[in-house]
């Protein structure tokens, strides 16, 4: 099969489901197995240097566990950045564009600014690592569909939950942790809880047709968002008609519809942020004259 025909096949597969304080991001699990998932995809090249770079942080051993990092620091040394792992619209509006961004910045902002800095051949490694961090934080939020919200919920933490009749939470926290955690809690029962996330990646891994063949993704966050968009005011999503004064109570029939959509924004997410640093590797190394190969086949 031809590389083309190969990235053809991934696109079909990453589109099955593609039908103001911030949240707390993906839970940890959800960031380290999007990232983790990326560094598989990745070109022996772009492996490279994403190794150099973050052996050059004290703090990380490997690129999964810098995929946090971002939600370590907003609250403290980087608090500007806190409107960057969002973006949010008024409930009518049916389109995501640039024009969504907050005066300081959103999420879709945040990764193009990144991605720009990671590829400049005049930063520093240290700015370059810096970027790194955020942008494969970044990947990971706006593939969680609350990332791209209405305005006035905070996200959906403001909308209360009673999940499957046990917990009381909220949605956004559903979509964090909520439906991952239970399924590889009824899958992998016997693991120790914080071994479990290894075992959902390697699943993960196993549905991606990718056999080898190099990925480039093409930098479209808008895109990304408008896939969160439309997949947080779908009606089984059960968020666009919620308000915070009213419990709503989603039980094992939407954790059961819902699962998939999860699991492939995962997916998403990981092959993405692999093709995306292939790409910025290769444009960085010709000197911003762009690089194609794979076309745009994961957008």
């Amino acid at each position: 099969m031809s590389i083309f025909l190969r990235a053809l096949a991934v696109a079909s597969l990453l589109s099955v489901f593609v039908m103001p304080t911030p949240a707390q991001a993906y839970g940890r699990d959800g960031h380290r197995i999007v990232c983790d998932l990326a560094y598989r995809y990745l070109s022996d090249e772009t492996r490279a240097e994403i190794d150099r770079l973050v052996d050059l942080d004290p703090q990380f051993d490997h690129f999964r566990d810098v995929c946090s990092w971002a939600d370590e620091v907003r609250g403290s040394t980087h608090r500007h950045t806190a409107p960057w792992h969002y973006i949010n619209q008024e409930r009518n509006d049916p389109q995501v564009d640039a024009e969504d961004c907050a005066e300081n910045g959103c999420i879709t902002s945040a990764i193009n600014l990144h991605a720009g800095i990671f590829t400049n051949r005049s930063q520093s490694d240290e700015a370059r690592l810096e970027a790194l961090k955020f942008l494969a934080h970044w990947m990971g939020d706006i593939h969680q569909p609350l990332h791209v919200s209405i305005n006035g919920d905070r996200g959906g933490n403001d909308i209360n939950v009673l999940w499957r009749g046990e917990r009381h939470t909220n949605i956004h926290r559903v979509w964090d942790s909520e439906i991952l955690l239970d399924y590889m809690a009824e899958t992998w029962p016997y693991l120790d809880e914080g071994d479990r996330w290894t075992q959902l990646a390697d699943e993960l891994a196993a549905d991606i047709p990718l056999n080898g063949v190099d990925i480039y993704t093409p930098l479209a966050p808008i895109d990304w968002a408008q896939e969160s968009h439309d997949i947080v005011r779908s009606r089984g999503f059960a968020y666009y008609w919620a308000n915070a004064d009213q419990l709503i109570e989603p039980g094992d029939a939407y954790y059961a519809r819902n699962l998939p959509v999860s699991l492939q924004r995962l997916k998403q997410g990981g092959v993405r942020l692999a093709g995306l640093l292939n790409q910025l590797v290769e444009e960085r190394q010709v000197s911003g004259s762009g690089a194609t190969t794979g076309s745009g086949a994961l957008n």
